[in-house]
């Protein structure tokens, strides 16, 4: 299938721009809340209705993604995540958890859904994973410019003032898309929206469902648990946490500038099999960060962990939209959110009511680390496509 420039061209101003609107404050939620007091647990619960909010909103998008031009499907993420800006000025009120937790899945469901289908049409065959790597590669310098500046912005001149730049943003990008159209995928376009059978009966030959249940938790245990370890590590300080996710990316990036490219043409299933190995070790070595150790030693950790992850990224992201174009593409992607997202809802309510046991909030994050690396290795439950 040839690749539209147009798609291209598209996806990569639409990924440009939420990047480093994610940088700039959703990076920080996790550690937004635990600074203004919310426990282990209340974070656990905020995520499940995080998940909740996004299978809620799936069903909406799937619904008016053929009723809506494209352009305002993308101009309706920029207005999702206006609205979530502007709820954190609620924090305190009764049902600000609850309102936020939604919104929070709303704007992930817009944006990372619309995202993916754009991604989906950039691909041709054989060469998944050199596009994947330069997909993360390029969020992760995008991201990176967003969390330099909201850990600047939060430390020196609050929250306001980070609202009123990344209003700016989100609306200078809304304008953008809605001056400059684009075309809806064909594909779809023309795909009805997923019935409850479809999704409830979706089994295929490559465990697709189960790792996708498995996925879920993980996506929040890398991005929240994680981000509240570093923070303490940064003692506290958005800023001094902005700078070391960026040190911590500079070294990866080049690390896995030596790898993107070659993946293509690497043993699939080795590669795979490597990628989940180390992926449940970083899990185990998120345990020591805490200990007592010299700041060169603890660095080095930081950089394993961080590599570890990403590599592990590179071969699912490269196994997940190998199937995808195999497997009806965007009802594979959309089949995917659901188990993941509705596998949050239930899995991270058991996780606060097991933080209300526990003396210390960083038990939680530890409990956390040592379920996932007891778990990673069902990933090799996913099978690569014939």
């Amino acid at each position: 299938m040839p690749i539209s420039s147009e798609a291209s061209r598209s996806f990569h101003r639409f990924l440009g721009l939420h990047a480093f609107l994610t940088g700039l404050f959703p990076f920080f939620i996790p550690v937004y809340l635990w600074r203004q007091g919310h426990d282990a647990g209340q974070i656990s619960l905020f995520i499940a209705i995080t998940g909740t909010g996004f299978v809620l909103s799936l069903v909406l998008w799937d619904r008016i993604r053929t009723r809506l031009p494209f352009h305002q499907l993308i101009a309706l993420t920029f207005l999702v995540e206006i609205l979530l800006l502007s709820a954190v000025f609620l924090e305190g009120e009764n049902g600000f958890l609850l309102l936020f937790g939604l919104l929070n899945g709303a704007y992930n469901c817009f944006f990372w859904i619309t995202q993916r289908a754009l991604f989906l049409e950039t691909l041709a065959l054989g060469d998944t994973g050199r596009k994947v790597g330069n997909f993360q590669i390029f969020v992760m310098v995008m991201l990176k410019l967003g969390i330099f500046s909201g850990g600047l912005l939060l430390d020196v001149g609050g929250y306001p003032w980070l609202f009123l730049f990344s209003v700016l943003i989100a609306g200078s990008g809304l304008l953008s898309f809605q001056l400059r159209q684009v075309p809806q995928p064909a594909a779809l376009q023309q795909m009805p929206p997923l019935s409850p059978r479809t999704v409830f009966g979706f089994r295929d030959s490559h465990g697709s469902r189960t790792v996708f249940l498995l996925d879920g938790p993980f996506l929040f245990l890398e991005s929240y648990f994680w981000a509240i370890t570093l923070f303490l590590l940064a003692h506290q300080s958005f800023w001094r946490l902005g700078l070391l996710v960026i040190v911590l990316g500079l070294i990866f990036s080049l690390l896995f500038w030596l790898i993107k490219n070659r993946i293509d043409h690497l043993p699939v299933q080795r590669v795979y099999r490597i990628a989940v190995g180390g992926y449940a070790l970083s899990w185990l070595l998120r345990l020591l960060v805490d200990r007592p150790l010299a700041t060169g030693w603890l660095f080095l950790l930081l950089v394993l962990i961080t590599f570890a992850t990403s590599f592990f990224r590179l071969a699912f992201n490269k196994r997940f939209f190998d199937i995808a174009r195999q497997s009806g593409r965007h009802r594979y992607l959309l089949l995917k959110s659901y188990w993941s997202q509705a596998a949050i809802a239930v899995a991270f309510p058991g996780m606060a009511l097991v933080s209300t046991g526990l003396a210390e909030g960083t038990r939680m994050l530890e409990l956390g680390y040592l379920l996932a690396a007891l778990a990673a290795p069902f990933y090799l439950l996913y099978r690569p496509p014939r």
